[in-house]
């Protein structure tokens, strides 16, 4: 190719590159008719001491969720259909009986679990309206409540210029619905903090605060689940998130008394597939 064919084509395409180049600014990028498919592995394991014993329980939930999107207005906010197309979910009582369901064997499915679980599976769970920012601007179908705490993918950005070094907060409310409670809102705050930019990926670290945790002990322990910590990779030139990794190791003391304890652990893995 000759060297003005070249450069001329170059012109093109920084001109048409998106508004990161220009502005710093990091957004989604929907497509309507596109799909989003991720894997996700979250362990957890919850061990209580009171009166002397110690209690523990497991569980290891394997999903495929995709996330289609049916269409965008003119202001470029997405309309998102959520299904779970796969559902592993292996459970490990006290006493350590197993229980288990598998989308995928059915008929080896412990029956109480398959009675709860398979209602989840290639049904639409939620629609959302989300903006360019990750924000859910309307609930249509799920729990609005769990969408304000948990955007549906990890990361709310700021309306500002970003890059390596930035951080910025999100300030949120989580709802303690039945039976983790009763309606209680709890405030919030999530710290981003981009530690690496690399080609067109961004990792970010991301940790969750309370800003004030209730006195009773007991009534803490709801709140546990709610405080991961961990990082996130985002494809900043393609808009998409592909990558999330977040833990959570919580403890309560004196939750039922003097030496009395509740230990709250969670691994949370979450893979775009290509």
């Amino acid at each position: 190719m000759k060297l003005g064919s070249f450069l001329a084509l170059a012109a093109l395409w920084f001109a048409g590159a998106p508004a990161l180049a220009q502005n710093g600014a990091w957004q989604f990028r929907w497509h309507k008719g596109q799909t989003l498919t991720y894997k996700v592995e979250q362990k957890t394991n919850v061990s209580e001491v009171a009166d002397g014993m110690k209690v523990v329980s497991a569980s290891k939930l394997n999903l495929v969720k995709r996330w289609q999107v049916a269409d965008i207005d003119a202001s470029g906010v997405a309309t998102l259909h959520l299904v779970l197309t796969a559902m592993r979910n292996e459970q490990t009582r006290p006493d350590g009986e197993v229980l288990l369901f598998d989308s995928a064997n059915p008929g080896k499915s412990t029956p109480e679990l398959k009675e709860q679980m398979s209602k989840y599976v290639g049904q639409t769970l939620a629609v959302l309206r989300v903006d360019r920012h990750g924000r859910v601007v309307e609930v249509k179908q799920g729990a609005a409540a769990r969408y304000d705490a948990e955007p549906p993918f990890a990361v709310v950005f700021p309306d500002a210029a970003l890059a390596e070094g930035k951080t910025w907060l999100r300030t949120f409310h989580v709802t303690l619905e039945p039976p983790l409670g009763a309606g209680e809102k709890h405030e919030a705050t999530q710290k981003y903090h981009c530690v690496k930019t690399e080609g067109a990926k961004a990792t970010i670290t991301v940790a969750t605060q309370w800003k004030a945790l209730p006195e009773n002990a007991k009534e803490q322990i709801p709140l546990l689940q709610k405080m991961p910590e961990g990082l996130l990779v985002f494809d900043v030139t393609a808009g998409r998130l592909l990558h999330v990794q977040l833990t959570t190791d919580r403890t309560v003391q004196n939750h039922a008394g003097e030496g009395s304890s509740y230990r709250f652990q969670s691994s949370y893995v979450e893979q775009l597939v290509e």
